[in-house]
């Protein structure tokens, strides 16, 4: 009668570690398709950064400066040559932005703070906004979260590329 009891008893606690482990087994393959999203996510990003990035050739930074002084007089492979500069700006701020709904960023915040100190600097232009106009009607890939947050922080920054830019000459000829 004790041994039936024991026997009882030893089955269910099998029972209910056979459950546990059906449950922790459930878990780990939700947490193993995550992680395979994220990377195959990732892995996109990567590959379409790196074929934008082989179009800026030597003169990028030449460019990017002209499309920041002088916009008007771009030719169409010097405007080519900053979309895929901004493309893959925006590209890198809408992966944050997914990893964060995915909820692998330490904090929501955290692409919230990238947006805020990048989008002023590589749009905060004349160039850059009318860019920004472009991508966010006719491309519009990103969250309208993430393209409110541009929005919001290109109107408190329009013309801020230059002035930072320039903010060093300005401070050494000041100390001249």
């Amino acid at each position: 009668m004790l041994s039936d009891k024991i026997n009882k008893l030893l089955q269910f606690a099998a029972n209910i570690g056979v459950i546990g482990g059906l449950v922790l087994v459930g878990l780990q393959l939700k947490q193993n398709s995550d992680l395979l999203k994220t990377q195959l996510l990732y892995e996109e990003s990567g590959r379409f950064i790196s074929g934008e990035q082989a179009l800026y050739g030597e003169n990028a930074a030449r460019v990017w400066a002209k499309s920041i002084e002088r916009p008007r007089e771009l030719t169409l492979e010097e405007i080519r040559i900053v979309d895929a500069y901004l493309y893959t700006t925006a590209e890198l701020w809408r992966s944050t932005h997914m990893l964060a709904q995915l909820g692998f960023l330490d904090d929501e915040g955290d692409w919230q703070l990238r947006v805020k100190a990048e989008a002023p600097y590589f749009l905060g232009n004349e160039y850059g906004l009318a860019w920004w106009s472009v991508y966010r009607e006719e491309v519009n890939m990103a969250a309208p979260e993430l393209i409110g947050l541009v929005d919001q922080v290109l109107e408190a920054n329009p013309d801020f590329t230059l002035r930072y830019l320039t903010l060093p000459l300005e401070r050494l000829k000041s100390q001249d």
